[in-house]
């Protein structure tokens, strides 16, 4: 069966990036010149998604709303400008997508909570879900490579990272039964007793069941419930893709800055500029 639909959780406040996030939404950030919810977006269309359901908060509702809703005014003060070409990209997605909107329980939160509010819009199958601090800059998209590996085995499937063995005490780590066969996930493990290298790294293919098991899991500080505890209570078979490309997390200062120049660096208008000048810092 066809993954048709994804769930984007975009309902954090971005706090790590005050004062900046006090009147913009993180996911809005630019990556260059593109917003980061726009190059998750352009993933799950170049994935074959249809249908997205984006996970909002009260903060950035109409911001989100408003971005992926056609503008006539703004085509019209353009007219025949050159410029213009730059919302292609942008409007051909909103001609060729659905987008729902819903806010997450203030009593359910954290990485399942998110996903467990758009639990209306999924019936009986698989969907996909990309977490909005995860930017993956891969071809083909890290999504559709997880999908092929459901297709192959008609299965849950996560995204995983390799980062060497001496990061992964700062990370859920992955325990396989077997081949890319998922056991567990072991939440910051002392060194000697990391099962492997692999971290989960903002993607999925999940079945609607794992909506049955969120509330049982335990709830943490904050009210929060995580997906990870959620999926391993399915009791069916998760397999892991190491994406091939490259990973940044956004949530972060530092891969926030390193995403900016790795896709600056993608850009032939300033490419040879950005070199130069980052030859030149001392």
């Amino acid at each position: 069966m066809k993954i048709r639909q994804c769930i984007i959780p975009i309902a954090g406040r971005g706090t790590r990036f005050l004062p900046v996030t006090k009147s913009i939404s993180k996911e809005m950030l630019p990556i260059v010149n593109e917003p980061a919810i726009l190059l998750l977006v352009k993933e799950c269309y170049e994935s074959g998604i249809e249908e997205i359901i984006f996970v909002v908060g009260k903060h950035n509702y109409d911001l989100i709303k408003n971005f992926f809703t056609p503008n006539q005014c703004l085509e019209d003060f353009l007219g025949n400008d050159t410029k213009k070409e730059s919302l292609n990209i942008l409007n051909n997605l909103i001609a060729n997508m659905k987008f729902h909107y819903v806010f997450q329980d203030e009593n359910i939160r954290g990485t399942a909570g998110a996903i467990y509010s758009a639990r209306d819009y999924i019936k009986d199958e698989y969907f996909g879900v990309l977490f909005g601090d995860d930017i993956i800059d891969a071809n083909p998209p890290a999504l559709a490579q997880l999908i092929a590996e459901y297709h192959n085995h008609n299965c849950n499937v996560m995204g995983v990272h390799s980062v060497p063995f001496e990061k992964t005490p700062n990370y859920g780590v992955v325990k396989y039964i077997k081949d890319n066969i998922v056991e567990s996930i072991i939440e910051k493990p002392k060194l000697e007793e990391s099962p492997s290298n692999h971290i989960f790294t903002g993607r999925l293919i999940l079945h609607s069941t794992v909506f049955d098991k969120i509330l049982n899991c335990e709830k943490h500080n904050n009210n929060e419930y995580h997906i990870v505890e959620a999926m391993m209570q399915m009791h069916e078979e998760i397999r892991t893709v190491e994406y091939s490309g490259d990973y940044y997390d956004i949530g972060s200062h530092l891969g926030y800055v390193k995403a900016n120049i790795a896709y600056g660096l993608k850009q032939e208008n300033i490419k040879e500029e950005l070199i130069e000048f980052m030859k030149g810092i001392k």
